[in-house]
């Protein structure tokens, strides 16, 4: 199977941006006729020649958890490079350590007192505080008693309304902080997740309330998470109900005056197609989604390209000698058993035995999720395994850097069987650490259940090939060694052709589809324990086709010369991954919105 090339999704993404309308009906249902109409004078006055692109984001470089951050690092960059007038704004975590100490030390410095600001019948207190380090304008949203999460920007209670709260309050800020700034009119806003998706409204009250003259509104969702809101909240916020809108994005989505965006192209379809995401996670956005069909832009690359590997090793490999950038992945193999040696914490489960030059060692990461992650299906998959045949570390985080976790107690049990294989690090390792592992293990994994745009390019950044299960960014990231199961709701995304000799890993895809995938989907989520998800018919086919791609990989590292060439083509691959093609297309988005966002 070979995937389209990136650029292969141009058309793609021509095709569904030339077809985007604005939905007159969604601005009417939930403004009203009177205020739509309003509005809409003031839109019309909007000069895209002079427009001001501000970003909204939940996560910085101060306070982080996922891609968001690393996404809000390069983005705006480019953006910026490419003449863009951008600016960032973010909420300023009072209670996370390293946004404490960058207020301590002047690095944020404020630039607007304390003040009073509302909207509808809200009612709160605002600063706001510009980063002096940052090469672009950003700048931290302050408001009192909010944004409080103290390990990162999500890290409450699931059961409390605080996350919800933090976003409905920095929505509401937002214009009041850009109007004391001196940005008051031509400012598009460019909303990253759920999070941030209420400025779609708070910006257009904003403007019917002469705080702002005139803005745009277009969002980009980097996973499929919502929120549900009260009526109480609603009411308070928005200054109505609006029937029928349960949930942060269901409100939020129909007030978008451009293209809603995703990273990735595959995972635009999925939104809409795959049995997982549309009956499970994103059922109740299907009528939003129809109002305003997802269109991928996939990331750029995260991290510095530069390769690991000496001029001489890539270019003999390029010959097809490989013996120089194999001698080069085994000093790094080498640095990685000196961090696997000194590692000493006592939280750490299992350890590495009997490994020898010809044992591939497995490395896996990523945050303790398991209904997106995957990790126990490549747990179940590893102790199928004959033992010693290969090795695996993993290396979980929590969100709430919770060791003691449930999920914690089934990797125990595997580790236990698999004596010797398996060692689990359940805490933060150092940056240079987790390089260091990265770029001497055989193979990274990437078992996610679903995948918006995924991180296999770091694999490849490290010299490291990456096995995966195929859904999401990872269609787009993994060229296969041989054919991968593709499910008929992509509808022709991708060509099946054998391409062993450009691969840059595996991919492995259960065959099963339609309403059996939907009905295993539901068994897997619902079972009451990770062990008990092997009870489903199809669980046990992904660990099936898991445990193959496992066994193909051990085949793959005993032959110096497709392991090789793998490693080099992962390389090589990395230049596909362009931040600058990326901000081509958001700022084509930008102008669908700025020229045809309104009525």
């Amino acid at each position: 199977m070979q995937n389209r090339s990136y650029g292969d999704y141009d058309a793609v993404f021509t095709a569904k941006i030339d077809a985007w309308t604005p939905f007159v009906r969604g601005f009417i249902d939930i403004l009203g006729e009177r205020q739509f109409e309003a509005l809409n004078r003031s839109e019309r006055t909007f000069n895209n020649d002079k427009r001001t692109i501000a970003l909204l984001s939940f996560e910085n470089r101060l306070a982080s958890l996922g891609g968001l951050a690393a996404v809000m690092k390069l983005l705006p960059h480019y953006l910026k490079k490419s003449g863009e007038n951008v600016i960032l704004l973010t909420p300023l975590y009072s209670n996370i350590p390293k946004v404490k100490a960058a207020v301590e030390n002047g690095v944020l410095r404020q630039v607007m007192e304390p003040q009073k600001f509302h909207l509808n019948s809200y009612e709160g207190m605002v600063s706001c505080f510009q980063d002096t380090d940052s090469e672009f304008s950003a700048f931290y949203i302050s408001v009192e008693d909010k944004f409080t999460a103290a390990n990162n920007p999500y890290s409450y209670d699931m059961k409390s309304d605080s996350l919800l709260d933090d976003s409905l309050v920095f929505c509401a800020a937002v214009p009041f902080v850009l109007r004391g700034l001196g940005f008051t009119k031509d400012v598009l806003f460019h909303a990253q997740d759920w999070e941030t998706a209420p400025i779609a409204l708070t910006s257009k009250f904003a403007v019917l309330d002469g705080l702002m003259e005139n803005t745009r509104t277009v969002l980009t969702l980097h996973n499929s998470f919502d929120s549900g809101i009260s009526d109480k909240k609603k009411l308070m916020f928005f200054g109505k109900k609006y029937s029928g809108c349960h949930t942060v994005l269901q409100c939020s989505i129909p007030l978008l005056n451009g293209p809603l965006t995703t990273v990735s192209t595959p995972f635009a379809c999925e939104l809409r197609m795959d049995p997982l995401q549309r009956t499970i996670f994103t059922d109740h956005l299907q009528t939003a989604f129809s109002m305003n069909p997802p269109v991928g832009i996939e990331n750029g690359m995260f991290g510095h390209p530069a390769s690991p590997f000496t001029y001489v090793a890539l270019s003999r490999a390029r010959q097809g000698d490989f013996s120089v950038l194999l001698e080069q992945k085994a000093q790094f193999r080498n640095r990685m058993f000196e961090i696997i040696k000194s590692m000493d914490h006592p939280d750490i489960i299992g350890g590495l035995e009997g490994v020898n030059d010809d044992t591939p060692i497995l490395f896996m990461s990523g945050r303790l999720d398991l209904s997106q992650k995957g990790f126990d299906v490549m747990f179940q998959a590893f102790g199928g395994l004959p033992a010693g045949k290969v090795k695996l570390i993993f290396c979980p985080s929590s969100a709430e850097g919770n060791r003691g976790s449930k999920e914690l107690e089934f990797f125990e049990a595997v580790a236990k069987k698999c004596v010797g294989d398996i060692v689990v690090w359940p805490f933060r390792v150092s940056s240079n650490e987790y390089a260091s592992v990265q770029s001497g293990a055989s193979f990274m994994l990437m078992p996610s259940f679903y995948e918006p745009f995924g991180a296999a390019t770091e694999g490849f950044m490290h010299g490291t090939p990456v096995i995966a299960r195929a859904t999401g960014g990872l269609w787009v990231q993994v060229k296969p060694a041989g054919e991968v199961h593709i499910p008929k709701f992509y509808n022709g995304l991708f060509r099946c052709e054998e391409c062993t000799e450009q691969s840059t890993g595996l991919l492995y895809r259960e065959p099963i589809d339609g309403a059996e995938a939907q009905k295993g989907w539901k068994e897997c989520l619902e079972a009451a324990s990770t062990a008990s998800r092997m009870k489903s018919h199809f669980y046990q086919s992904m660990v099936r086709e898991a445990s193959d791609s496992l066994s193909k990989a051990v085949e793959i590292y005993a032959d110096n010369q497709a392991y090789g060439r793998m490693v080099l083509n992962g390389v090589e691959q990395l230049r596909r991954f362009s931040w600058v093609k990326a901000v081509e297309k958001y700022r084509k988005v930008y102008d669908t919105a700025a020229l045809r966002g309104f009525f």
